[in-house]
This record gives structure tokens, sequence and C-alpha cells, in this order.
């Protein structure tokens, strides 16, 4: 824990620019927090299973993975001018979902709309390269960018199932919609990553011994994050819980799981890391099984909490501590793309591993994910890491 942060060559982002930053994350990772909302529209549109309606939902996930494995090189060449392409496309490609004839069109339209807000996750990782105070900037960004996203899950769980079914990607649109100028303007604070770089010191020899713990970690909390996530709406059906109850107990559960995002912004929090992620490691693999477990709607909202209070309290960590190796935001945006994969398999693999392993099988799998990342952490963030 007695690590140093690399000095930061690019001073601290304006409020304004984080709250532009914070718009422009909430485009990109909408479907990570809407998942439950998406699987359960899918599955009533359609007609299909939770294993069918999780694989193509996570293909927007996908979409995002390969956009920031990609891309990132030449989108740091002209942020402006793609921000505004990524905003624009992720519209249209979102709205384009309630036409589609049947699901693998639908995966299509998903797919196509995470290559967009791919792109957009790139500036925002480049925004953030080699900032003072990177832990507490990704904090605000990923608190404001949830509490977003999830006024969108609170209106949308209120309206009719069947308006919701057909037209949910349409609602998608007309929200973000909202907040599209501010996400596509995000792109000029990326831009001053060019105009530092002539005076910047030569980029730093990458640090294997920490960077793969940080991806080992990122793989096995993010996979249960988003297996767990994309069932809720499923569980929630199952233990005889109503829609709209469903809605309103996970829209409170994103606004307050986004407040573990605070535990990064405390004047002691960088010492403390180490034991911050330890803590949230065990409450997340505590809570993942408590939560094929429960019977009613009070266990149900609690197991969702914990879970994803732990996720929102690792994050800011893990993408600081990235950010501190990085030199123009390329390195983050490949690194995430290690995230986005797990979130893909842990979606994809949700419904199926339910089917085949049942409630309890499924929450000792997840539990036993988080507990494997705790040796990771220590060597990824303890004294051997300094």
């Amino acid at each position: 824990m007695t690590d140093t942060p690399t000095p930061a060559s690019r001073p601290d982002l304006s409020l304004r620019a984080l709250l532009r930053l914070a718009c422009a994350y909430a485009v990109a990772t909408n479907g990570t927090i809407l998942m439950p909302l998406i699987v359960g529209a899918l599955m009533r549109r359609f007609g299909v299973g939770e294993d069918a309606a999780t694989g193509f939902a996570a293909l927007e996930i996908a979409g995002i993975a390969v956009s920031c494995a990609i891309f990132p090189r030449w989108i740091a060449r002209m942020p402006r001018r793609l921000a505004w392409i990524a905003v624009i496309g992720t519209l249209l490609a979102q709205a384009s979902g309630a036409w589609m004839p049947n699901l693998a069109a639908v995966g299509a339209a998903r797919l196509v709309t995470g290559l967009f807000e791919g792109v957009l996750f790139v500036v925002v990782a480049a925004s953030l390269s080699n900032r003072a105070a990177a832990e507490r900037a990704w904090g605000v960004i990923i608190l404001v960018s949830g509490v977003l996203d999830c006024a969108l899950l609170v209106a949308a769980y209120a309206l009719p199932p069947d308006f919701v079914s057909q037209w949910l990607f349409v609602l998608f649109a007309v929200a973000f919609a909202l907040i599209g100028w501010p996400s596509a303007a995000a792109g000029g604070d990326a831009v001053q990553t060019l105009a530092t770089s002539a005076s910047a010191p030569p980029r730093p020899k990458i640090r294997w011994n920490v960077l793969l713990p940080i991806w080992a970690v990122m793989m096995l909390v993010y996979s249960v994050l988003s297996a767990q996530w994309a069932l809720a709406d499923v569980v929630g059906h199952r233990i005889g819980l109503p829609p709209e109850r469903i809605g309103p107990l996970l829209a409170l559960v994103s606004l307050l799981g986004t407040i573990g995002a605070l535990a990064a912004s405390h004047r002691r929090s960088h010492e403390l890391r180490l034991p911050i992620l330890w803590a949230a490691q065990l409450l997340m693999s505590v809570a993942a099984l408590w939560f094929f477990l429960v019977h009613g709607g009070a266990g149900f909202f609690a197991a969702q909490l914990f879970v994803s209070f732990a996720y929102y309290a690792v994050t800011p960590f893990l993408t600081s501590r990235i950010s501190s190796l990085d030199a123009d935001g390329s390195l983050l945006s490949r690194s995430i793309v290690v995230t986005f994969v797990a979130a893909f398999i842990g979606t994809a693999l949700a419904g199926t591993a339910l089917t085949q392993l049942g409630g309890l099988g499924c929450g000792l799998a997840l539990g036993a994910c988080a507990v494997a990342a705790m040796p990771f952490t220590w060597k990824a963030f303890g004294r051997a890491a300094g």
C-alpha cells in the first residue's frame, strides 16, 4: 500500500468538464445499468427464454469491447468530430431496435449501438489519462452517470410493460438526445491529450506486473456484476415480485449503489485502497450468493444493493490505477476491453448458468469469482506493486 501515484502531466478537470464526461459516460455504458430492463423487454417481445435474451442483449457490450480494442489511437486523432458522430450514431442505432422484426435483428442493432458507444468510452478514457486526482474524477463521473441512467430506469419501469417491450429503444434514444450535446462536447476534453503530447515525457514502459493483476480483477468482478444484474428481472419474477415493484427496486438499487463510488473520494482513500477493495470483494461474494436464495422483496433489494455498492466501490480504483500508467488513454481503453469481454461473458452465460446450475449453484459460482479476485488485488495494489 506504499505505492505512489505516477506524477500527472495534465491538470485537474473543471466541474463543467466532469459533467460533460459524465453525460458521455452515461450514454457509453447505459447497457450495463439498463440490462435487466433490456432482457425483460426482449423476453416479453419475442417470447424467448432468459438464455437467448441475455445472449443477444450482450452483443451491445461486445460492440463496446470492439471499439475499445481497435479504435483508441484513431479516435485520439480527432476526438471532437468522432464524439459527435458517436452520439448521433448511438441515437439512431438505439431507435432502430424498435422496428427490427426478430431477435437476431435486434441483436445486430445492439451490436452497432455498442460500436458507437465504445467511441464515447474511448473519449472519456483519453480525457482522464495522466490527470491529477484521477480517482476522484472517476468517482464523480461514475456517480453522476449512474444517476442519469437510473433516472431512465425509473421512467421506463413506470410505463406500461407492453409499451416498453416494443418502444424501449426509442425511449432510450429520446432520453439520451436530451444529454446529447454535452456528451458530444466532451470530445473537446480529449483534444488536450494531443496538445500536451509534444511536451510530455516519453511513454512509460508498461508495468505488466501491475497491469495483468488489474485485468484479472476486472475479469472476475465485472463478470459477477454483469451476470447477476442481467438476471435481476428474471429472479424478481421467479420469486413472485410484480413488474411494478421490480422496477422501482432496481432503480433504487442503481441509484443507491453508485454511492459506492464515493469510497474513492475520501482524502485517505488512496492509502486505504487495498482494504477497501478487499472489503468490497467479500461483500460482493456474499451478496451474489444471497441474491439467488432470497424469497421476498426486502432480500431481493438488499442483495442487489450490496453487489452494486461493491462494484461501484471497486471501479474508480481500478480505472485510476490504469490511468496512472497511461500516457494518452489508449492503455485504459484497451484495458477496458477486458472489462467488457468479462461483462459480455457474464451476461451471455447468465441465463444458461441459472438454467443449468439452479439458483444455489449460480450464486456459489459468482461468489467464488469475487473471492478469487482478492489475491490479484494484492498484486496490483499491495506493497509488491510499489
